[in-house]
C-alpha cells in the first residue's frame, strides 16, 4: 500500500510539474525544485507597473517585485522601442524583445535600451540593487551609474547580500530578488502589445552575465541568451576568492548549490553565446569554459585581452548578430569548427571562416588575469597545427565571413 501511495504521489507531482511548465514556461533545475520558493506562476504573469515618464525617447517605469523586510518592493526600469524613439518602422510593431542585465556597480542604463531600440528591438533594463538612476543630465558619462536608493527598493547589490545572507530567509538574498526581477521584466515586456512574445532574448554583463546563466536555467520562454564575462565555478578561482575563504567549506558548498551558475545553466536548452576575454580579472577562462560546456546549445567568443566594463561588455557586434540571427532563424551565425587532438597535433576545419584564423595559447602558470597569451596566424581555415608543448591553455580563434569573432573550446584546463 505504501509503495502504491508513493508511486501515485510521484505521478501526481510529475504531472503537476508538467502543468506548471505548460502554463508558465518556467521551471527550475531538478536539484533546486522545492528548494527556492519562487512562485513560478506569479513570475510568468506581467507584474503591476506604472509609467514614470513617457515624454522622452526612452521611457521609465516601476514594477512590482518580491517582498523584502516585510514590504513589497518596487523595481525601476528603462524601456525603449522603435516606437518610442520614432524610428522608421514605428508603425509596424511586432518588435523582438530584449532584456538587459547590468553588472556590479551598474544600474538600469538608458543608453543601452536606446541602442537596442535603434536596432529594432523593444528593450527593457532594470536596476537590481533597489536603486533608481539619476536623470541623464546628472550623469557624468553616457554609461553613468549614479543612482539613489528607492524607498521600496530590494537588497543592495553588494557582497553582504550576494554571499553572506545564506542563513536568512530567501527574501534577504540578492540573487533571489535579481532572478525574480529579471523574469518579471521579461513577463512585462512580453505583455506589451507591440512586442512579439515569441521572439525575446536576454543578455547581461559581468554580474549581469552571471545572472543571465541563472535565468536561462529557469525562464524557458527566451529564444536566445548571451552572458558576457559572467560564469560559474566561482569558488574554484575568481575575483571573489576572499569571500569564499571567509564563508568556509560548508557555506561555500551551500552557496554553489543555490546560486552558482553551474547549478542552473545545464537546465537551459536555448541557444547561448558565451563571451569573455582571455585576461578577465573577475571570471577566469577555465571556469568560463566549464560553464559554457554545461549548456546544451552553446557557442564561444573568447576575445584576446577584452577589457572589462559595461561599455566594453555591450560593444561586441557578435551579441547583436547572434541574437538577431537566432530570433529570425537566419544563417549569418552558422560558422562552426571541427577539432580533433592527437598528442601535440590538432586537426581543425572551420566553416564560413574569413582569412583570419589563429592559434591562441598561453604558457603562463600565473593566475588567469595575469597570463600572457600568444596569437599565431594560421594560413587556412582547414589544416593541422602543432600546439607548443608548454602550452597550458589553447584554442582556435577566427573571424567568420560575417565579421563575427569566434573560438573553439579552450583546451588544457582539465
Amino acid at each position: 500500500m505504501n509503495m502504491k501511495k508513493t508511486i501515485l504521489i510521484g505521478l501526481a507531482l510529475f504531472f503537476l510539474r508538467g502543468l506548471v511548465i505548460a502554463q508558465t514556461g518556467l521551471f527550475l533545475p531538478p536539484a533546486l525544485e522545492g528548494e527556492i520558493p519562487w512562485d513560478l506562476k506569479a513570475l510568468s504573469d506581467a507584474p503591476d507597473f506604472e509609467w514614470l515618464n513617457q515624454s522622452d525617447s526612452v521611457w521609465s517605469l516601476i514594477y512590482t517585485g518580491e517582498e523584502y523586510e516585510g514590504k513589497v518592493t518596487e523595481v525601476f526600469a528603462y524601456y525603449a522601442s522603435p516606437a518610442t524613439i520614432g524610428g522608421k518602422n514605428a508603425e509596424i510593431g511586432d518588435y523582438p524583445g530584449i532584456v538587459l542585465v547590468h553588472g556590479g556597480g551598474g544600474t538600469a542604463f538608458r543608453i543601452w535600451v536606446k541602442e537596442w531600440a535603434e536596432r529594432g528591438y523593444a528593450a527593457i533594463a532594470m536596476d537590481l540593487g533597489g536603486d533608481q538612476p539619476l536623470p541623464n543630465d546628472q550623469q557624468e558619462k553616457v554609461w553613468g551609474s549614479k543612482r539613489a536608493r528607492m524607498e521600496a527598493g530590494g537588497p543592495k547589490q553588494n557582497d553582504e547580500y550576494k554571499f553572506y545572507r545564506l542563513g536568512e530567509d530567501f527574501t534577504a538574498q540578492w540573487q533571489y530578488h535579481s532572478v525574480s526581477n529579471i523574469v518579471r521584466a521579461h513577463s512585462l515586456i512580453r505583455s506589451f502589445p507591440d512586442v512579439n512574445a515569441d521572439k525575446t532574448a536576454l543578455t547581461g554583463i559581468s554580474w549581469g552575465g552571471y545572472l543571465t546563466n541563472l535565468v536561462a536555467g529557469v525562464d524557458h520562454r527566451f529564444a536566445a541568451a548571451v552572458p558576457v564575462y559572467g560564469c560559474g565555478f566561482l569558488q574554484e578561482g575568481s575575483a571573489w576568492d576572499k569571500q569564499f575563504d571567509s564563508l568556509g567549506v560548508a557555506e561555500t558548498q551551500r552557496w554553489v548549490e543555490l546560486w552558482d551558475p553551474s547549478s542552473y545553466v545545464g537546465n537551459a536548452s536555448l541557444p547561448m553565446l558565451f563571451v569573455n576575454g582571455t585576461n578577465d580579472f573577475a571570471y577566469f577562462v577555465e571556469n568560463w569554459q566549464k560553464t559554457a560546456n554545461l549548456a546544451k546549445n552553446s557557442r564561444f567568443t573568447l576575445i584576446p585581452e577584452m577589457k572589462h566594463s559595461h561599455p566594453h561588455g555591450a560593444a561586441p557586434e557578435e551579441i547583436y548578430r547572434f541574437i538577431s540571427t537566432t530570433l529570425e532563424n537566419k544563417s549569418e551565425f552558422i560558422s562552426s569548427i571541427k577539432l580533433k587532438e592527437k598528442g601535440d597535433k590538432a586537426k581543425y576545419s572551420i566553416s564560413h571562416a574569413s582569412e583570419e584564423v589563429y592559434l591562441a595559447y598561453t604558457e603562463d602558470t600565473k593566475r588567469s588575469p595575469e597570463r600572457k597569451w600568444e596569437l599565431v596566424p594560421l594560413d587556412k581555415a582547414k589544416g593541422k597545427v602543432t600546439v607548443p608543448s608548454d602550452a597550458k591553455l589553447w584554442y582556435i580563434y577566427w573571424v567568420d565571413d560575417s565579421g563575427n569573432r569566434r573560438s573553439s573550446e579552450v583546451k588544457g584546463w582539465e
